[in-house]
């Protein structure tokens, strides 16, 4: 039975998980080029350059979103989610970079967004929202590290501090969440059975019923 309804629950959440992928993607195309206000309000001067990596960042993600319609899309979702975090994150990372505030950027605020929208969206795993906590943290730092200025530690150790904080508790709560979905899909799934037996029952007590 365990196996039967874990079978059954992995079908249920690829559709659910395919279904919220498509609404992800569809969301990122239009909110990357839209943060072009927010580049012309921080960094007026880098607001074109911004721009256009922006619109690249939205046609890379409508890519991702042919690639999900496909055969192997649907195979292999999973990898898609964490890939589809990945663009919009490197995005922000780079213009973390290219900033001239480098890891005091508000810019930064963009990573746990990301982190947070497509955790709950994309129904991440455990395992899944770890890794892109981690993965988070590492393009931060690297923003950080190539980035050509002084360092302001307390604004960095602050910065490391809720990027650290964020990743615990989406990591927390996509646990919680997982175990919450499966054990109400399989309550449904087994009450679904348990009615489907009843009803079969029914009718072969009517059919026994009428012969008699």
């Amino acid at each position: 039975n365990s196996l039967e309804i874990q079978a059954a629950f992995a079908e249920y959440d690829r559709q659910q998980t395919i279904s919220n992928f498509k609404v992800a993607c569809i969301i990122g195309m239009l909110l990357m080029p839209a943060g072009v206000i927010i580049d012309n309000a921080v960094y007026p001067a880098l607001a074109p350059r911004f721009l256009k990596l922006r619109l690249e960042n939205s046609i890379l993600i409508g890519a991702f979103l042919t690639l999900l319609l496909t055969s192997l899309g649907h195979k292999h979702y999973r990898f898609l989610g964490i890939t589809l975090f990945m663009l919009p994150a490197s995005c922000i990372a780079y213009m973390i970079k290219a900033s001239p505030d480098g890891a005091a950027s508000p810019y930064y605020a963009g990573l746990n967004l990301v982190l947070l929208v497509l955790a709950f969206v994309l129904h991440w795993t455990f395992r899944e929202s770890l890794c892109a906590a981690v993965l988070v943290l590492g393009l931060y730092l690297a923003a950080v590290l190539f980035h050509h200025g002084p360092v302001d530690r307390g604004i960095f150790t602050n910065n490391i501090y809720f990027l650290v904080l964020t990743g615990i508790i989406v990591a927390t709560g996509s646990y919680f969440h997982s175990k919450s979905r499966f054990g109400e899909f399989a309550f449904r799934y087994q009450l679904d059975k348990q009615n489907r037996v009843l009803a079969s029952t029914i009718e072969q007590l009517k059919e026994t019923e009428m012969q008699l």
